[in-house]
């Protein structure tokens, strides 16, 4: 057939295709899907259901070659940031790709030890097989297309795999020279930066919505807000190196650089923090309590210490200590999602419906408030949860679901 012939097909394609919403497709459920067009296909193992994992690392994503068109190793790492982000929607521990990095160069690329090292014992990983734009006039396609595997470490037993290819077509069949015009205006207009990364988006998005969320597990970084860039440390402030290592995924490095700090200034509250910071994503609870008791008795009103001392007590199971902690956070500062969040985690697992209703609103509210609409999200699930179960929770959940959806408006 002519490249003539073809075009109309490749448009009258693309329009069926391009304004459906995806269809999903569960193969551990022997689903079929439609001509392959617009798939999500997905499958829940029974290892999964069995024992679902509390903590996932992604690991650096490869490049099938051929692909077409070529994605490059930057292409790559975009796409696993967007995973990561929407992973860390859900009630698992994820573990910073800058950490994961730094430990899989360290073991060569060995899994197992990989997940050892970042206590951690699953992982995500998987082969982008399209990345990019094909513009032929009339006609264009940004696509993101990837195969995904959640694997156990241990033993590489398959939990979960998922493949989608997500894609945003632009064009039209002209009947008159205006058609023409405004055909080939569509399909430019397609090809834009920012449409490859809602094409990213929409693809991380989907596929992370096929992973069960089985659990309600308590926030563990105090620090939660996003890494801000690191500047060039000066060769004599061991805290500002420690803090650009740690970013780096260099945790030993980083222990070493605070523990240089309080030698040289033993009352530095930040320092005796970020020890204690680091012994926590290390899961050295024992050590890291002490560390955060100094930073707390060297600044109380600090909201983020009370965090940390809320969190390292409530994973060595001291929750009423720990509850004391967060409350004292609160007072510090009522936009505290962190304490809230946990607050309500430790009161769902002890039991208490209602108490934990009345946190996981407190979490909703002071995430909103302070714009991260991601947790504002979680916590809203965890109210639906909670409603499901008969405790009177409709007039909280329809305050956070209106205020979500005014701010949806807002941006459209």
């Amino acid at each position: 057939m002519s490249a003539a012939r073809t075009l109309p097909v490749v448009l009258a394609l693309a329009a069926a295709t391009g304004c459906a919403s995806p269809t999903y497709v569960n193969k551990g459920a022997d689903e079929t899907g439609w001509l392959g067009m617009n798939e999500v296909t997905f499958q829940v193992h029974d290892s999964y259901k069995a024992n679902p994992p509390d903590c996932v690392a992604i690991l650096p994503l490869t490049i099938k070659t051929p692909s077409q068109p070529m994605a490059t190793p930057e292409d790559a790492a975009r796409v696993r940031l967007s995973l990561y982000a929407h992973l860390a929607t859900q009630s698992k521990r994820g573990v910073r790709l800058e950490r994961i990095d730094h430990v899989l160069n360290q073991v060569k690329g060995d899994r197992k030890v990989l997940a050892e090292r970042i206590k951690c014992g699953t992982i995500l990983e998987g082969e982008i097989t399209e990345y990019g734009t094909t513009f032929l006039a009339l006609y264009s396609r940004v696509a993101v297309g990837i195969d995904l595997k959640m694997v156990r470490a241990a033993d590489g037993v398959v939990l979960w795999e998922g493949h989608h290819t997500a894609a945003s077509h632009g064009g039209s069949i002209p009947i008159d020279p205006v058609g023409v015009a405004m055909g080939v205006l569509d399909a430019a207009s397609n090809i834009r930066d920012e449409q490859i990364l809602r094409v990213t988006d929409d693809l991380a998005r989907r596929l992370v919505s096929t992973i069960p969320d089985n659990r309600v597990v308590a926030l563990d970084d105090p620090v939660n807000e996003p890494q801000k860039p690191i500047q060039q440390a000066a060769p004599s402030d061991d805290l500002v190196m420690a803090e650009k290592l740690l970013a780096e995924g260099d945790h030993a490095g980083a222990l070493a650089a605070a523990d240089r700090a309080l030698a040289a200034d033993p009352n530095r509250s930040g320092a005796w923090f970020l020890k204690g910071r680091i012994l926590m994503l290390d899961r050295d609870y024992a050590q890291a309590e002490p560390a955060i008791l100094k930073a707390v008795a060297l600044d109380r009103g600090n909201a983020r210490y009370l965090n940390a001392l809320g969190a390292v007590n409530a994973a060595k199971g001291a929750n009423d200590r720990a509850l004391a902690a967060y409350d004292m956070a609160i007072s510090a500062d009522s936009t505290n999602g962190f304490a809230w969040y946990n607050s309500a985690v430790i009161h769902f697992n002890a039991g208490h419906p209602t108490e934990a209703a009345d946190a996981f609103y407190g979490a909703g509210l002071a995430y909103l408030k302070t714009g991260d609409y991601a947790k504002a999200e979680r916590a809203l699930a965890d109210l639906r949860d909670l409603s499901q179960s008969g405790i009177p929770v409709q007039s909280k959940i329809e305050t956070i679901q209106d205020a979500l959806s005014d701010l949806t408006r807002r941006k459209t």
